[in-house]
């Protein structure tokens, strides 16, 4: 991995990240054109990612970027959620520094013209067709791109509340309508169809989740025997484990899940993911612990997906769910000082 600072932002590169831009423009051999080509794709998804990251500091957020396989995240990491008129412009952000180095392109090749077929002639068309394409596709209105970003902070704006799931919904509508439209009119693109199928699977996760959460909460609010019995489960799956009775523990938790509702069975999940954590079964904790989380993104859950992770050896995954814990409400102090976990945060 490939770590630097510009200006205040650091910024992590994972070896993903070159082998998909490889991947990409496959049909560039392995001579110069190749070499401009991961260039161009590295300084355009830089730079997009520069945009929200920029934005995100002026908010008064602490922007941290990672670029990953097929493009890059920024973490703008807010001490509260902000209000959908700036997320949306956050989002917006990203696309319209791409397409400004774009137009940097265009403006050198107009007034300064390199020699038809150079190197430079071909690098520099190279940044603006990416920086196009690029921006139009993040401003799919898709959840997790960009334009998905705004349709979701859009929608909040009107409603005046949660709307993960509409936007997740209207998310793999329109994921199954471009892979058709795109089909229909440029053909097959295997990495197209790919990644609109990988956002439509993802919306639909999301928003089941999302409409569990709010069913539960609902049901919460008005049965606090549901918590009751997830600290009676609690209490007696810990005395179990510190005896190291395993099986006793995982009864408990299997009595916790039968009894229902969404909040029991995701506790219930944790409680299971923590006895696997004892007795050395990381993958499954890891496993049990993710379950968990779809069905009530709790921090808790969270960590323990993070430290089974870490110990199965699935650092990135561990750092990915460490995040995942902060921005559920983790505290933060809590996870770096962890002698675990610190050392990812």
């Amino acid at each position: 991995m490939l770590s630097f600072r510009v200006g205040p932002f650091p910024i992590r590169v994972y070896p993903w990240f070159f082998l998909s831009a490889v991947m990409l423009g496959g049909n560039f051999g392995f001579g110069w054109k190749m070499a401009a080509w991961i260039f161009v794709v590295f300084l355009s998804v830089l730079v997009h990612e520069l945009g929200h990251a920029l934005v995100g500091r002026a908010y008064g957020g602490h922007p941290e970027i990672h670029l990953q396989a097929f493009g890059g995240v920024t973490f703008p990491q807010f001490q509260r959620a902000l209000a959908p008129g700036r997320q949306f412009i956050l989002s917006l952000a990203g696309p319209v520094f791409g397409l400004l180095l774009g137009g940097a392109a265009w403006a050198l090749v107009r007034f300064f013209p390199p020699a038809t077929g150079s190197p430079t002639d071909w690098t520099m068309r190279q940044f603006m067709s990416v920086s196009v394409l690029w921006a139009v596709f993040n401003l799919l209105p898709i959840l997790p791109l960009d334009g998905g970003q705004m349709l979701l902070a859009a929608l909040e704006g009107l409603r005046k509340k949660p709307s993960v799931a509409l936007a997740s919904w209207i998310s793999v509508a329109l994921s199954v309508a471009v892979a058709a439209a795109a089909t229909l009119t440029l053909g097959v693109d295997p990495f197209l169809l790919l990644f609109l199928g990988l956002f439509a699977w993802q919306n639909v996760m999301r928003a089941r989740a999302a409409q569990s959460l709010r069913q539960s909460e609902v049901a919460s609010a008005a049965d606090a025997l549901e918590r009751a019995d997830v600290d009676k489960a609690t209490e007696e799956t810990r005395s179990a484990v510190q005896g190291r009775d395993y099986q006793t523990a995982l009864q408990a938790a299997a009595r916790l899940e039968r009894a229902g509702s969404p909040f029991r069975q995701a506790a219930a999940l944790r409680l299971r993911a923590g006895v696997e954590l004892a007795r050395g079964d990381n993958e499954s904790a890891a496993l049990f612990a993710g379950q968990s989380f779809s069905l009530w993104p709790s921090p808790d859950a969270a960590v323990v997906a993070a430290r089974a992770n870490l110990r199965a050896g699935q650092e990135e995954r561990a750092r990915n769910w460490l995040r995942r814990a902060l921005e559920a409400g983790a505290p933060k102090g809590a996870v770096q000082n962890d002698p675990e976990l610190g050392a990812l945060a």
